[in-house]
């Protein structure tokens, strides 16, 4: 096809198109790797959120505009990405995300779009307890993280100690990047290509513009 033309050397595409992806949270981490995994064919997203858009979001979060305020955000997200991509089917579930939620699809991979530990624990233990890989990302302020965690590597409680309990300061641009990064990691994983994030994290400071990889 034509649309992945530019790309059709670099992935698996067919093994893409019959992917599906569980994205936690379709906010500023959530919207872009939504964003990225629509435009390269995955054939699947399955997007679960219970929150409604906020004018506090419209700083970071790419999927939704200021007529969007008060609305779910799965609502505008699937539609936003059936148009970015109609191939791409779109399965939007408005619900906490939660440990033991039902998901009556099937998932290939995990995508941490959450804003907070808890739910990142409870995204985590869900995709654990199904053999499902889990691609963590985080970001505060100018500093952002990724790893790629299975049944194989350390976990998030295992390097993960704490939290600020305010709402952290995020740039766009900090969520975009790590975002793009996750995406990638999901790519990877399901093309067979390259090396993941496996018992490592990526930390990225962009006011030193220095990324920094650290064995776990």
């Amino acid at each position: 096809m034509e649309r992945y033309a530019r790309q059709n050397e670099l992935v698996n595409q067919e093994k893409l198109k019959k992917s599906s992806v569980l994205i936690g949270g379709v906010g500023g981490l959530g919207g872009f790797s939504s964003l990225y995994l629509a435009l390269a064919g995955v054939g699947t997203l399955i997007l679960v959120d219970n929150d409604i858009v906020e004018e506090s979001n419209l700083n970071r979060q790419v999927l939704y505009r200021e007529e969007d305020i008060g609305m779910p955000k799965v609502k505008i997200a699937s539609k936003r990405l059936r148009e970015i991509n109609p191939d791409t089917n779109i399965i939007p579930l408005q619900m906490d995300v939660k440990e033991d939620m039902e998901i009556p699809y099937e998932v290939d991979v995990v995508i941490d779009g959450m804003d907070n530990l808890e739910g990142r624990l409870s995204l985590e233990s869900f995709a654990m307890k199904r053999g499902i890989p889990f691609i963590f990302g985080a970001v505060e302020g100018y500093m952002g993280m990724v790893s790629f965690i299975d049944n194989s590597t350390k976990k998030l409680e295992d390097f993960i100690h704490r939290f600020k309990s305010e709402k952290p300061q995020v740039l766009g641009a900090t969520a975009g990047l790590i975002a793009s990064i996750q995406a990638l990691e999901a790519i990877k994983y399901i093309s067979g290509k390259g090396d993941l994030l496996k018992n490592k994290i990526l930390l990225y400071d962009a006011l030193s513009t220095n990324f920094l990889e650290v064995s776990l």
